[in-house]
């Protein structure tokens, strides 16, 4: 696209209220833009977003030339997104912070919101909108009463953190840590870390600040070759925060004495609320301040949530699953001082190759802990099985269910974990009614 249909298309979406991609939720004086996915073309739905109060439709499809003088003809519509919100970056001068990591990337990103919030008017990716579309769409919906931008960037590939950083144009970012999550798009451990560190070389490159995870080794490998690198904790951190445990609630010490609590567990989330306080006083945010924000904070749903049923504490994290999250909420959730412990675990997906044997290894794990009931659900799930004695194996969460209404659960702590496919909260209802 040449300079000068950018640039026009530029001033519409200054005098506009935004972008719109689904004439389910048209906003009034907004640029619809007709993306494409597997199963629809946004094409089709482009006279019915002028209808609903679309000021303008941007199109990529030939055929709907001379059905409305509102269409916005372009080579290809995504694309333009992409270009519009690179165009609407350079003309924004404010902050941004790149977040991304194979887990704790959307609980890292709505801890930082929340600090910066308390200081600042502040843009954060809408819930986990990462990718080649959130990305350019969480840029367009930065306006200029906004003073720092909070964006997150997923990746399953080599090269997309790299695109993605060229859009947002990060000013300073973290890596919240490397693991083998969606190893089968990057092929291999190695591939993860060239992956993800796409952010760092980009942040290098543009003599951008970086944030360092000193409790993963491979990041804390990278701080070697930055000039001037911010800990989490170390020589290098800008704050003194001492974790006083981590289970059931996160309770740490400031340096001055201070203690809070936040709802969130396990020491894998300690690391998450690290980055918020790092980023707050990196932005003139006072420690107590934004502990005082983080204790504050309320998980999102399906995120590591604690459910109270009767006499059970319910932990529902059933939002995605990996080797590294299953396996970090696993042994937080076996230092519960409760005896009566139950997982119920979903398949873990994306493995590639890897799949059996990542299985066997969690199965290992749990052998290895003090849990008294282990509940599986998945075709791969029966890996597992095979090395526990004390665990039962169910095809889908139906069957899981079925079993589940035979019988009661009383004074027990049940962690709930899986991959999103499983749609595992749906057994919240259940366990609520069996629950004594």
């Amino acid at each position: 696209m040449n300079s000068e249909t950018i640039k026009k298309l530029y001033s519409s979406y200054i005098s506009s209220s935004g972008i719109s991609t689904d004439t389910r939720n048209i906003k009034e004086s907004s640029i619809y833009f007709s993306l494409k996915g597997s199963n629809f073309n946004g094409n089709d739905f482009a006279l019915e977003a002028l209808s609903k109060g679309a000021i303008m439709s941007v199109v990529d499809d030939l055929s709907l030339k001379g059905k409305s003088d509102k269409f916005f003809f372009v080579e290809d519509v995504l694309s333009t997104l992409q270009t519009l919100a690179i165009h609407h970056r350079d003309n924004l001068n404010i902050p941004v912070i790149g977040i991304t990591g194979s887990n704790g990337k959307t609980t890292t990103k709505n801890l930082i919101e929340k600090v910066l919030s308390t200081k600042y008017n502040v843009k954060a990716t809408e819930g986990n909108l990462n990718n080649h579309i959130g990305v350019p769409l969480s840029i367009l919906a930065i306006n200029k009463t906004h003073q720092v931008a909070v964006i997150e960037m997923g990746a399953s590939a080599v090269g997309e953190i790299k695109f993605l950083c060229n859009i947002s144009k990060p000013s300073i970012g973290l890596i919240t840590n490397i693991s083998n999550a969606h190893i089968e798009g990057f092929k291999s451990l190695e591939g993860v870390v060239r992956g993800k560190s796409e952010l760092f070389d980009y942040l290098l490159k543009n003599e951008g600040r970086i944030i360092i995870n000193t409790f993963d080794k491979i990041i804390n490998n990278f701080s070697k070759r930055i000039k001037e690198p911010i800990s989490i904790e170390g020589d290098n951190s800008i704050i003194n925060i001492k974790l006083i445990e981590s289970e059931p609630d996160i309770k740490f010490q400031l340096d001055n004495g201070e203690i809070f609590t936040s709802n969130l567990f396990g020491e894998y989330n300690f690391q998450n609320i690290l980055f918020a306080i790092t980023i707050g006083k990196y932005f003139d945010i006072e420690e107590s301040i934004s502990s005082k924000a983080i204790s504050d904070f309320q998980v999102d749903k399906n995120r590591s949530e604690k459910k109270y049923f009767n006499s059970n504490c319910v932990i529902l994290d059933a939002y995605n699953a990996n080797p590294t999250s299953m396996k970090n909420a696993i042994l937080s959730f076996s230092k519960f001082k409760n005896k009566n412990k139950i997982l119920i675990l979903s398949d873990m997906n994306e493995l590639g190759k890897n799949s059996k044997e990542e299985h066997i290894r969690m199965g290992s794990l749990i052998e290895s802990l003090d849990i008294k009931d282990c509940y599986l659900v998945g075709e791969k799930m029966k890996f597992v099985h095979k090395t526990l004695n004390n665990s039962k194996w169910y095809k889908d969460v139906e069957d899981l269910k079925n079993f589940l209404n035979s019988i009661e659960i009383n004074n027990s702590d049940i962690l709930i974990k899986g991959s999103r496919s499983f749609k595992l909260e749906t057994l919240e209802k259940t366990i609520k009614q069996i629950s004594v």
